[in-house]
């Protein structure tokens, strides 16, 4: 299954689209989070005081360049990313244009963002609750965050699960009696038993680079889905920077990236990303047809 690292990449690189960024390598490894000192095999190039250097998932601020011994001094977990260790030979990437932890953030915010009413997306979950056969109303065991209910059956044999109708859900239930917040009230009567609820619930958030698309509940097929998403979240800022009034060093010519030429770019990545959307909508609305509880 795709790990949010393979999103992460498949995202800078189409984005940076064949240009490649200045790297080196650690000459030995740093164990301790709260080391401020980094040693490169390489020269050390165009780093220089005030650089930013990305190592894994982390960006560092040189303070310091010693070109003659290859050293610098850092600030650790700069810019909201998180200090962490690293291994002797690692890659470090000199002044970003994308950092992988900005990346990872705006990944988990399309995943949020494709599961609001506007798009509509879900994954399922399941929970077994024991039922005593008589309170109207039981606990959603362990739910955090529940879109709809979708099926609820009862364990009448190992090999039959008879739909349960007449069942609602309640949000926002006092923690005291309800310890999730949501409650099932069963407006039948059902026998004391097993029931078995499937419900629709938001993606989970990718924690780490090493989380895969499986684990935040989502399928194979939301790969390009995400990128895309993840593409139009790190341009949206582009054209705001190209109107800056102050200088800006290295700029391309106004005549080679006109007034909305960004912004032209996007339109056709919001596109492929709408057309998805759809597609993933329908796989969802094929596996999981509309189901009626009462």
């Amino acid at each position: 299954m795709t790990t949010a690292a393979t999103l992460i990449d498949r995202a800078i690189n189409e984005l940076l689209a064949g240009t490649i960024e200045e790297r080196n390598k650690l000459a030995s490894a740093i164990t301790d989070t709260s080391s401020t000192t980094v040693t490169l095999t390489y020269p050390l190039s165009s780093l220089r005081d005030n650089s930013v250097i990305q190592i894994g998932d982390e960006l560092m601020y040189v303070w310091q360049a010693d070109a003659a011994a290859k050293q610098l001094t850092v600030e650790r977990g700069y810019g909201g990313s998180t200090a962490s260790t690293h291994a002797a030979g690692e890659s470090t990437v000199t002044n970003p244009r994308f950092p992988r932890y900005q990346v990872l953030n705006h990944l988990n915010s399309e995943v949020a963002d494709l599961s609001s009413p506007v798009n509509g997306l879900f994954q399922m979950k399941t929970v077994d609750i024991a039922y005593n056969g008589s309170d109207r109303m039981i606990n959603l065991t362990n739910a955090t965050d529940v879109i709809d209910l979708y099926d609820v059956r009862y364990r009448y044999l190992n090999d039959d699960y008879p739909i349960v109708r007449n069942v609602r859900l309640l949000r926002n239930m006092p923690t005291s009696d309800f310890a999730s917040g949501y409650a099932i009230a069963l407006d039948a009567a059902v026998r004391a038993g097993t029931l078995r609820v499937l419900y629709k619930a938001p993606y989970s958030t990718f924690t780490s680079s090493a989380t895969t698309v499986a684990d935040v509940g989502g399928s194979t097929t939301m790969d390009d889905l995400l990128v895309y998403g993840v593409q139009i979240r790190l341009m949206a800022g582009r054209e705001v920077k190209r109107n800056f009034t102050e200088s800006q060093g290295d700029t391309r010519r106004a005549d080679e990236v006109p007034a909305g030429a960004i912004s032209n770019s996007m339109i056709q990545l919001q596109r492929m990303r709408r057309d998805r959307v759809l597609a993933e909508a329908a796989r969802l609305n094929r596996a999981y047809p509309v189901r009626i509880r009462k």
